[in-house]
């Protein structure tokens, strides 16, 4: 792995720890300065030793303990187990699962779907097996299917890769199936146990919406859908970001916010560390309700995964 230039390490620390990418001077000023002395350190001590980063820490602290107390409160008021279902359950990382954050409020039920075997058996392997059901089924509409597996099987799915768009992408070009698999998918309709979902996560590269065509009863008894969603076709024939918004919204959701944006550059021989295209994200998604269960449960998904304290506090209320 290169080391950073002193570009991407000024960038990289403004993410960090002001949440924003750098304004041109700022950049250019504090690469100038690791080019002369040599010293990155220097910037990190000057970006929080900045007006900016000391208010943005104060208000991320009231935040962040506004959050908590909610969060509390929602989960006294809920009384029960928050169920998860989690689509795509591989692990990608410690505390790589948007979900991870309800931890805190115990106990959990968490159903978890992923077509690779080993992936499960190391998921259950870090994880432990108390509280965790996983299967290794691939969701989509029930029908056979093939399941293309690529060098990096995160990337997986049901759909092939768009070589002709991806090979104008950094990590995206470098992507390629090595393997075809035929698999019988699963409806979710008829492989959940009844009661509520409180949070169902996809990321199933591309078949989300086939996921969520399959899952209409189920979306009646869920509270938040956590969604990977494309804006370009990463994948040859997946449906996009717009389609699975108008069908969400359809069955009585409506969009909360985008989260993980993520961008990549062109391949260009000057690339650097741009992040010109958005290319895909998360999208969230609530179902309007007025059942004081349901609404307890988004609370404290909207306060202890999200960190939306208004929205949490508004739904802790509406749940009398």
């Amino acid at each position: 792995m290169s080391a950073l230039t002193p570009e991407e390490f000024v960038s990289a620390l403004y993410r960090c720890c002001l949440g924003r990418e750098p304004d041109p001077d700022g950049l250019a000023a504090w690469s100038d300065q690791i080019g002369l002395h040599g010293d990155p350190t220097a910037v990190l001590a000057g970006i929080l030793a900045s007006k900016e980063y000391r208010l943005k820490s104060a208000t991320d602290s009231d935040a962040r303990a506004r959050c908590i107390a909610i969060a509390s409160d929602a989960h006294r008021a809920l009384g029960r187990p928050l169920r998860i279902v989690d689509v795509g359950a591989q692990l990608l990382g410690h505390g790589s699962n948007p979900y991870d954050p309800l931890a805190s409020y115990p106990p959990l039920e968490i159903i978890g779907f992923d077509p690779l075997d080993e992936r499960l058996a190391e998921r259950a392997e870090a994880e432990g097996k108390q509280g965790i059901t996983l299967l290794p089924y691939a969701i989509g509409d029930g029908d056979r299917h093939t399941l293309y597996i690529n060098n990096d099987d995160a990337t997986s799915s049901l759909y092939p890769l768009n070589a002709v768009m991806n090979a104008s992408f950094n990590h995206l070009r470098e992507l390629h199936t090595v393997d075809m698999q035929i698999v019988e998918t699963h409806r979710l309709d008829d492989v959940l146990p009844h009661g509520p979902v409180d949070f169902l996560k996809l990321d199933i590269q591309g078949a989300e919406l086939m996921a969520l065509k399959s899952a209409q009863q189920t979306l009646e008894r869920t509270a938040v859908v956590h969604c990977e969603v494309e804006f370009a076709p990463i994948y040859a024939g997946q449906p996009l970001y717009p389609e699975i918004q108008q069908f969400l919204n359809t069955h009585g959701f409506e969009l909360i916010d985008l989260v993980g944006p993520a961008r990549y550059h062109y391949d260009t021989q000057d690339d650097g560390n741009a992040q010109d295209r958005l290319l895909w994200a998360d999208a969230v998604f609530y179902r309007v309700t007025d059942d004081p269960d349901t609404l307890r449960a988004q609370s404290l998904i909207a306060a202890a995964v999200y960190r939306k304290p208004s929205l949490a506090a508004r739904l802790l209320r509406s749940s009398g």
